[in-house]
């Protein structure tokens, strides 16, 4: 244990009005073992909040640190009282096998909304501002966001626009606090809209205008639709929206899809509808909104950019990427999605199996798809869920899993700014390192030296070897022989702590194999001078690095004797 952990401890907490974020506070820890992030969560739950020092730990751990192999959150809420230790609401920690897991962001769509579902989430900052700016674009045409995402009535989504609307905003706001968070996907799947977002194809704006979707649902007649996920057969008339390996979504009829539902349960095969206004989406059967979408989404998308290869597509086959159609987030590509089957198990397959899956909407719709779909090697994490009674802690603690899994989250954007150096009361953090005494090691009370060694490097741009740019062999600057001599005579004086001109040398016998050593204007020349105690042998390498760390060495001399005395009255021989 470290010692300052025996020595009593400064704790005073500042009594500032207002000093609280309104938020419950992420905490992520690292350790070089479990028990040591246990030991640093044991200490934060037993202290009072200290915001200063909360900012401390946040500024820490926004980079990794080399053999931690602990990782662990805790979610902590100011006490009632001030001077009283914190409310845990949540907290986690194992081990880290220092592996960065490929994070992959899921957009589900249609059956995540709710009602209320944005409410809470507005308390966060980076939230609130983005549906802000949806709200600001929205409200010239007549759409009142806020009443989407706060509305406790569940009858508002029986509007199909205020779906479409409301799951965007709440996506575009949770890729938003994602984004700031410094979280960027590797993998990006699923409701293609948000897709686009995510992939810096679409700007908010154009992402939110989309809602085009919804408005055409709305002005086009259909047949009375309906959509449900099943696990059996599908009549006829009944189409496929979306299959996994072992479920799928139908879309069709209203009448007829029912009536398999119903079937199916009396069967006791799973099924069950989906909220989807009457409209039978991914199907032949909203064909007739084709053109009225693609004239919206032209008039909004009006310089499509290019997809990246990030953004797995699930509306075009994977033979058919490398195809015009499909590269560009366009709107013939928008709305190929609208009308066409989704491909969540083909794309899902292409996935790596240890992938971190993070599904970015109002619910985790499809977790279940998810846990059977994918191996059970990859890890699932929704960022919200359905009514939710803190959905604040909720979608911290999903954080905390994103940061367990190797990602490191910039955590002290969630919270108000605190201004560096911190004030002298806040309480240190040294007694925080824990060591680890269970092995005992023998203690080394000689060591005996057998050689003296040193390391150059040799640089055009520094300037004490700024005079090799004009020391050129065939056009290229070199190192001199006798200022590798220099250096061997400046190494072997030092070893007896002694200046150069101090200390007097006799080189016999000295063989330089090869040329002399370039120095390049790219790269710095790196020299490791070696000598045996004793017997005065000694030599240079060269060594280099090239793109891949691949170290080549060239021996440059050999001397077979040497000599050194007192303050000389003569000038060493060179031979």
């Amino acid at each position: 244990m470290d010692v300052s952990q025996q020595l009593p401890l400064f704790r005073f907490v500042h009594c500032i009005p207002g000093r609280y974020s309104s938020l419950p506070y992420l905490v992520s820890i690292s350790g070089r073992l479990e028990t040591s992030v246990q030991h640093v969560i044991e200490e934060l739950r037993s202290l009072p909040l200290d915001p200063e020092s909360i900012a401390l730990l946040h500024s820490i751990h926004e980079k990794p640190t080399v053999g931690h192999m602990g990782r662990g959150y805790v979610i902590l809420s100011p006490a009632s009282e001030e001077g009283s230790p914190p409310k845990v609401l949540a907290e986690a920690y194992q081990y880290y096998p220092d592996l960065r897991r490929p994070l992959c962001f899921v957009y589900s769509g249609m059956g995540s909304q709710w009602a209320t579902m944005g409410a809470e989430l507005l308390r966060l900052p980076i939230f609130a501002a983005a549906i802000e700016r949806c709200r600001q674009v929205l409200e010239p045409r007549g759409v009142d966001l806020m009443r989407i995402l706060t509305d406790p009535e569940p009858s508002i989504f029986d509007n199909i626009l205020h779906s479409f609307v409301g799951i965007a905003a709440v996506q575009i706001g949770l890729t938003d606090v994602l984004r700031e968070l410094g979280l960027k996907p590797d993998y990006i799947i699923v409701s293609e809209n948000n897709c686009a977002y995510a992939d810096e194809c679409f700007t908010l704006e154009e992402t939110i205008l989309a809602y085009s979707r919804g408005l055409v649902s709305v002005e086009t007649p259909f047949v009375r639709g309906a959509m449900a996920a099943v696990r059996d057969l599908c009549p006829p008339d009944v189409a496929i929206a979306c299959h996994s390996s072992d479920s799928c979504t139908i879309s069709g009829p209203a009448e007829s899809l029912r009536a398999f539902v119903s079937d199916l349960r009396a069967r006791g095969i799973f099924a069950k509808e989906v909220p989807c206004s009457n409209i039978a989406y991914h199907s032949q059967y909203i064909a007739a909104a084709g053109p009225a979408l693609l004239q919206h989404l032209s008039a909004i998308i009006t310089e499509p950019k290019r997809r990246s290869e990030r953004w797995l597509s699930t509306s075009v086959p994977q033979d058919n990427w490398s195809k015009p159609a499909a590269i560009f987030s366009s709107a013939e590509y928008h709305t190929n999605n609208l009308l066409r089957p989704v491909l969540f198990e083909e794309t899902a397959r292409l996935l790596p199996r240890d992938a971190m899956l993070v599904e970015i909407a109002p619910h985790g719709l499809l977790q279940a798809i998810l846990r059977r779909s994918m191996p059970s090697t990859c890890i699932n994490i929704p960022l919200t869920r359905r009514a939710h009674s803190e959905p604040i802690t909720f979608l911290l603690e999903a954080i905390g899993k994103i940061y367990i899994g190797g990602h490191q989250p910039r955590l002290a954007v969630l919270y108000p700014a605190v201004e560096f150096p911190v004030s002298t009361g806040t309480p240190l953090l040294s007694h925080l390192m824990e060591w680890m005494h269970d092995e005992a090691f023998s203690q080394i009370h000689a060591i005996r030296i057998w050689s003296y060694e040193r390391k150059f490097i040799i640089s055009l741009h520094d300037e004490d070897y700024q005079y090799l740019v004009d020391r050129r062999i065939y056009g290229v600057p070199c190192f001199s022989a006798a200022g590798l001599l220099l250096l061997v005579w400046e190494t072997y004086a030092m070893a007896h702590a002694k200046r150069r001109d101090e200390f007097a040398v006799e080189f016999h016998r000295v063989k330089l194999a090869g040329d002399e050593p370039q120095v390049h204007e790219d790269r710095p020349l790196r020299l490791y001078v070696a000598i045996q105690r004793g017997c005065g042998y000694f030599e240079i390498v060269i060594s280099f690095w090239i793109v891949f760390p691949v170290l080549l060495s060239t021996p440059i001399c050999l001397s077979l004797d040497s000599n050194h005395g007192p303050a000389f009255d003569s000038e060493p021989v060179l031979v």
